[in-house]
C-alpha cells in the first residue's frame, strides 16, 4: 500500500475525503491527516508519505510552500492540490512545482480518483526505475551512490537488515520493511533499519497455500557487504525447495557440512555404482541441513557432467540456466535425486558418432526453437521432452555446432536481445529482464555484466 497524507484546515473536507474515496481498492492507505501545513510536513516525513492531498490556503505553511518543502526531501512525492478558488496564478505556480493535479472544491470524487490512479502509476514507474538503479549499485558495489539512493527511501543507516520472500505476494507491509524491491515473479527483497517482524513472517508462511520461503537476516549487513548478503538472503528464501515444505530461514546452511558433502561426491564419481550409492544415501538424509539451492544447483551440474551420465565434459553451468530454474523444473530436491538415480540406471547414449543429416536437422530445429522462444522457461530437460531426444544428446548437438554449452548459448542469446532493448526502448530493467527470459532481476544484472563487461545501468 502507498501512504497518503491529507491536509486541509476544514475538518469536514478531510472527513469527506477519507470516507468517499476507495483507498484500499486503489492500493492506498491514509496514514494521517493535518489541519495546517507544518503538521502535514511533519506527518509526511514521519510516515514516508508517497502522496499528499493538500489545500492551498492553510495556516503554518500554505499548500504551495508545503510543496516546496516536500520536494526538498523527496522529489518523487505525488502532490494533489485542493482549492476553493479557480486561481490561475496558483495553478501556474503548482505546475512549476511539479504538482500532479489541481482539484476545485467541492471535490469531484471521480476526478480525484482518476488523479490518484495516475499518482499510483507514477510511483510504480519511479519505484521500478529506482529498483533498477539500486540493484545496479549493489552489483557494482558503489557504496556512496547506494547510500544516497537508500536515503531517498528514508534508509540512512550504515547497515541494513535484509529479508526475502519467494512464491509469495509482496510481504513488505506485514514484515514492516522500510523498502521493498521486486526481484522477479513473486520474489521480493526487503530492507529495514530494524529487525524484521519474525512473528509476522511465521504467520505468512503458515497462511500461504503453496510451498514458499521467507528469509530474515539475523544481523544487519554493512553497505560494503550488501552484494554478498543480498545473494545469501535470496538463496536462503529458496530452502523450501530442499525441505519440500514452506519454511522460514534465519541462518544460512552450514558451509562446512556442504563442503564435506561435495568431498564425498567427488569420491563417489569414480563409477556409476558408487555415485548411485551416494545419491541413494543422500535421499535418506535431511538434505535441508546439508545444502541450500545454490548447493543443489552445483551438485546437479557436477553429477550430470559425469562421463557415465552421457554428458560431454563441461565446466560451470550445464543443464540449467541458474538455480531458479531448478525450482521451476522440479517440485523438490527429492525429485531431482530420483531423476539422477533413474538416469544412472539407464545406459548412456554414445555421443561421438560422425555428423549425420539427422543430427544436422535436429540441431537446426533446436536452434530455431531457442531463437524464437528464448524468453520462455526453456531448459535442456524441456527441450529434450519437446524434441523426444536425450538431454545429453541435445547438449552434445549444441556444443558440437556452436562451441558453447546450452547454458552459454541461451545466456548470450538473451543478453544480445537485452542489449537491443536497452538501446531501442524505454523499458525498465525489470521489464527487459522479463522480456528476454530472466525472471530474477539481480541474476540478470550479474549475467549481463559477465557477458558484456558492465551492468545494464552502465551499458546505457
Amino acid at each position: 500500500m502507498f501512504r497518503v497524507i491529507i491536509a486541509d484546515d476544514e475538518n469536514r473536507v478531510v472527513k469527506m475525503l477519507v470516507s468517499s474515496i476507495p483507498w484500499t481498492k486503489l492500493g492506498l492507505s491514509v496514514e494521517g491527516t493535518a489541519s495546517d501545513g507544518r503538521e502535514a510536513l511533519r506527518q509526511a516525513k514521519e510516515n514516508h508519505a508517497d502522496i499528499i492531498l493538500t489545500d492551498i490556503r492553510m495556516p503554518g505553511l500554505n499548500g504551495l510552500e508545503l510543496c516546496e518543502e516536500l520536494h526538498k526531501n523527496n522529489s518523487n512525492i505525488q502532490i494533489i492540490l485542493i482549492s476553493g478558488y479557480a486561481d490561475f496564478t496558483y495553478a501556474q505556480k503548482a505546475i512549476q512545482l511539479g504538482v500532479l493535479g489541481y482539484c476545485l472544491k467541492p471535490v469531484d470524487t471521480k476526478e480525484l480518483t482518476k488523479l490518484l490512479r495516475q499518482a499510483v502509476r507514477n510511483i510504480r514507474r519511479e519505484s521500478s526505475l529506482h529498483s533498477d538503479i539500486l540493484l545496479d549499485y549493489i552489483e557494482e558495489e558503489e557504496e556512496e551512490p547506494l547510500r544516497r539512493l537508500l536515503g531517498t527511501f528514508g534508509l540512512s543507516g550504515d547497515s541494513l537488515y535484509l529479508a526475502a520472500s519467494v512464491h509469495m505476494p509482496d510481504c513488505g507491509e506485514e514484515l514492516e520493511a522500510g523498502l521493498t524491491v521486486k526481484l522477479g515473479r513473486r520474489k521480493y527483497l526487503y530492507f529495514s533499519e530494524k529487525p524484521f517482524n519474525r512473528d509476522a513472517a511465521c504467520r505468512l508462511i503458515s497462511d500461504n497455500r503453496e510451498k514458499a520461503g521467507i528469509s530474515l537476516s539475523f544481523l544487519p549487513s554493512p553497505l560494503n557487504r550488501l552484494k554478498e548478503r543480498v545473494t545469501e538472503t535470496e538463496i536462503m528464501a529458496y530452502q523450501f525447495f530442499i525441505s519440500a515444505s514452506s519454511c522460514l530461514m534465519e541462518v544460512p546452511v552450514s558451509a562446512s557440512l556442504t563442503e564435506e558433502l561435495f568431498r564425498r561426491l567427488q569420491e563417489a564419481q569414480s563409477s556409476p555404482e558408487t555415485l548411485l550409492a551416494f545419491l541413494h544415501d543422500l535421499k535418506g538424509r535431511d538434505c535441508s541441513l546439508l545444502l541450500d539451492i545454490a548447493g543443489a544447483y552445483r551438485l546437479y551440474n557436477l553429477v550430470y557432467a559425469c562421463p557415465f551420465m552421457g554428458a560431454p565434459e563441461e565446466d560451470g553451468e550445464y543443464f540449467l540456466n541458474g538455480y531458479e530454474q531448478l525450482a521451476e523444473d522440479y517440485s523438490s530436491f527429492s525429485e531431482v535425486l530420483e531423476e539422477m538415480e533413474e538416469r544412472l540406471r539407464t545406459p548412456a547414449p554414445v555421443l561421438s558418432q560422425p555428423q549425420s543429416v539427422s543430427q544436422a536437422s535436429s540441431f537446426m530445429q533446436i536452434i530455431k526453437y531457442l531463437n524464437e522462444n528464448y524468453e520462455k522457461d526453456v531448459s535442456l530437460k524441456k527441450l529434450s521432452e519437446l524434441f523426444h531426444l536425450n538431454a545429453s544428446y541435445v547438449s552434445f548437438l549444441i556444443k558440437n555446432e556452436t562451441g558453447l554449452t546450452y547454458s552459454q548459448y541461451l545466456t548470450e542469446l538473451r543478453i544480445g536481445k537485452a542489449r537491443e532493448l536497452l538501446t531501442t526502448t524505454d523499458l525498465s530493467l525489470a521489464e527487459i529482464s522479463e522480456a528476454v527470459g530472466f525472471h530474477d532481476y539481480f541474476y540478470f544484472i550479474k549475467k549481463f555484466k559477465k557477458v558484456v563487461g558492465v551492468t545494464p545501468g552502465h551499458f546505457v
